[in-house]
């Protein structure tokens, strides 16, 4: 009887391991399975914009995309297993390479080429005083014509009809402007921007001095902010710079600084106000401006007291 009873606890004792064997197993399985699964990753056109979209049994980490192989930009801040997200489509054709990380490091990447469906315009400011015009169709370019504000139209024309990108750099009016661009491709297809864009103008300087002439006045002025001036104050014995009246050719070697002031900040004040005292003889005087857009203008004025 006792032998009976060791042998059926053996053997139930047997069967629980061997059960939960067959259950450990399979969880390992299952969870080698699943770490094997990558992320999907769909890519679609959408009115010029591709839809990225992504969905995975883990929690998305970072996804990132890279236009022909340039700057790598991240997306996705939010972990979720789905994931939506839109970019544009650059002018012309690109090729789009997207890559996925999971939670736990698993990633998958696609690549994919991508075209700009119709005629794509970029205005961009270039060094504060041109604007530059780049339009691209992959179908082919006629020409492209703009005109600023109520001006006559200037027109460029494509040099074939292979021609898929026309550019062009015009000099912006002082002031604010309306551009209008039209391009015309070689389907007849008419499209126009119309844009908004600012003129650069340099900062005006206005050096006076009073009837006892014991002050030099310098008054600074600029539409879009003085970010900063400087000044310098030179002097001289009259004869030593002057003959008969008239100053010699090499005066300004015979000059010693009095006075100077680089880097004064202007905060974006539109006007600024500054004085300076003169000394007995030939007082000669350089103002330097920067306005907040980086365009600079140097005066100078002398005095002789």
């Amino acid at each position: 009887i006792f032998f009976s009873v060791f042998l059926i606890i053996f053997g139930a004792s047997l069967a629980g391991i061997g059960g939960y064997n067959i259950v450990s197993s399979n969880n390992k399985r299952k969870e080698e399975v699943e770490m094997a699964i990558v992320p999907e990753i769909t890519l679609e056109n959408e009115n010029n914009k591709v839809i990225i979209k992504v969905e995975h049994i883990r929690n998305i980490k970072l996804i990132t995309y890279s236009w022909n192989g340039e700057d790598v930009v991240n997306l996705n801040e939010n972990e979720t297993n789905k994931v939506t997200e839109s970019i544009d489509i650059p002018a012309g054709t690109n090729n789009l390479y997207v890559k996925v990380v999971d939670v736990n490091g698993k990633y998958a990447s696609k690549e994919k080429e991508f075209s700009y469906d119709g005629t794509y315009m970029d205005l961009s400011v270039v060094d504060n005083s041109k604007l530059r015009i780049v339009v691209t169709d992959t179908k082919g370019l006629q020409s492209v014509t703009y005109n600023w504000n109520t001006e006559e139209g200037i027109t460029e024309y494509a040099e074939n009809t292979e021609t898929e990108t026309i550019e062009i750099e015009t000099a912006i009016p002082t002031g604010m402007n309306t551009i209008t661009v039209t391009a015309v491709n070689n389907e007849n297809k008419k499209v126009t921007k119309e844009q908004q864009v600012q003129g650069i103008t340099k900062p005006t300087i206005f050096i006076t001095y009073n009837s006892d002439r014991t002050l030099f006045t310098i008054k600074l002025k600029d539409d879009q902010g003085i970010e900063s001036y400087s000044y310098a104050l030179y002097n001289a014995k009259v004869e030593d710079i002057a003959e008969n009246g008239q100053l010699i050719s090499n005066y300004k070697k015979k000059l010693t600084e009095v006075t100077s002031s680089n880097g004064i900040q202007g905060n974006g004040k539109l006007e600024i106000t500054d004085k300076l005292e003169l000394v007995e003889g030939f007082n000669y005087l350089i103002v330097k401006v920067k306005n907040i857009e980086g365009a600079e203008e140097v005066f100078s004025g002398w005095c002789v007291k």
